[in-house]
């Protein structure tokens, strides 16, 4: 799907004042990374997409704009790899994390694959360098998910003092993981299971999300620790019932004790696509929102998108996608 990007109030046809670039961007053919790319080449950035897959982001190169995308395959813990994707350029970004039941994999490419790019895009000459993380990325997280990103946080700044860190709360779009699995769940089952109803989440769209790396990368935002949220903070409970309007399905929202959900995700977690897993259950009884006086969207002068006014549009209708996605 062709899309014009508007980046910073401008569409991808208006000049922006910048000049072009050489943009690395490890993780760049996922969710974000699309995104991303799409606003990188409309702004006219020669973008180097860094992935274990190049031939299935050969998409990206069809985005419209004066920029083009090079594809180079990588993997964060191949330092070789790595020296390809950052050789030359003025700008690193690393999205790559994973959240899975192996805590050994997740350290390995959370953890050091985050310290081994940062180190060699230092090393290469990159001078603005981004970290994706995530609200809740802290060495006293109750998952190992969210202390593997706090670790991450720890190593990045350890070898790249300047590094910018983005830490998102959950990020919504037409492709998401969170929307739409709960969709798909609401369509298979007569009742939708509602975990952790009261902790609360602040959704931000993927959009707003790529606009803020897009405006992080220039010179003069160098250190900063940035936290990403939408307009609406809401729990989980309520965003279940959204999810049921937005949807267009009526079924009863049922709250899972916290014992029960440890049980299902000791199931779950061992079938494809790991739809539920005991480090998220555990995350789950933590707030997802940002922090009073942190640095956020709106400090970059970015008015994030609110949910309603995105999410029904790629609901409906769209299960049969993320049922083919869930079961890869």
């Amino acid at each position: 799907m062709r899309r014009n990007f508007s980046v910073d109030g401008m569409s991808s046809g208006e000049g922006t004042g910048r000049s072009p670039r050489v943009v690395a961007v490890l993780g760049g053919g996922g969710f974000v990374g699309r995104e991303l790319v799409g606003r990188l080449v409309a702004l006219g950035h020669v973008v180097r997409v860094g992935s274990r897959n190049p031939e299935g982001d050969q998409a990206l190169a069809r985005f419209p704009g004066d920029g083009r995308v090079e594809f180079i395959k990588a993997s964060v813990d191949d330092e070789g790899s790595l020296e390809r994707v950052f050789n030359g350029a003025d700008v690193g970004i690393n999205l790559v994390s994973i959240m899975s039941p192996d805590v050994r994999a997740m350290h390995r490419v959370n953890v050091e694959g985050a310290r081994l790019a940062a180190l060699v895009a230092r090393r290469e000459g990159v001078r603005q360098y981004l970290h994706m993380s995530a609200i809740g990325a802290s060495l006293a997280s109750p998952g190992n998910y969210g202390r593997s990103k706090g670790a991450a946080e720890h190593v990045v700044r350890e070898v790249f003092p300047e590094a910018v860190l983005l830490r998102p709360s959950v990020i919504f779009g037409p492709q998401d993981s969170f929307f739409n699995m709960f969709a798909l769940i609401a369509k298979l089952l007569p009742v939708l299971p509602v975990f952790a109803p009261k902790t609360l989440f602040q959704p931000v769209y993927v959009g707003d999300v790529a606009r803020a790396i897009v405006t992080l990368v220039e010179p003069g935002h160098e250190g900063l620790t940035v936290e990403a949220g939408g307009p609406d903070v809401l729990s989980m409970k309520d965003l279940m019932v959204f999810v049921l309007e937005a949807s267009g399905r009526r079924r009863l929202l049922v709250s899972v004790p916290g014992w029960v959900a440890r049980l299902e995700a000791d199931i779950l977690e061992s079938l494809p696509g790991h739809l539920l897993t005991r480090d998220q259950v555990a995350m789950m009884g933590v707030d997802n929102v940002v922090q009073q006086g942190a640095v956020d969207l709106q400090t970059l002068g970015i008015r994030p998108a609110a949910m309603r006014s995105i999410v029904p549009d790629y609901l409906r209708g769209s299960v049969c996608e993320s049922w083919r996605r869930f079961r890869r």
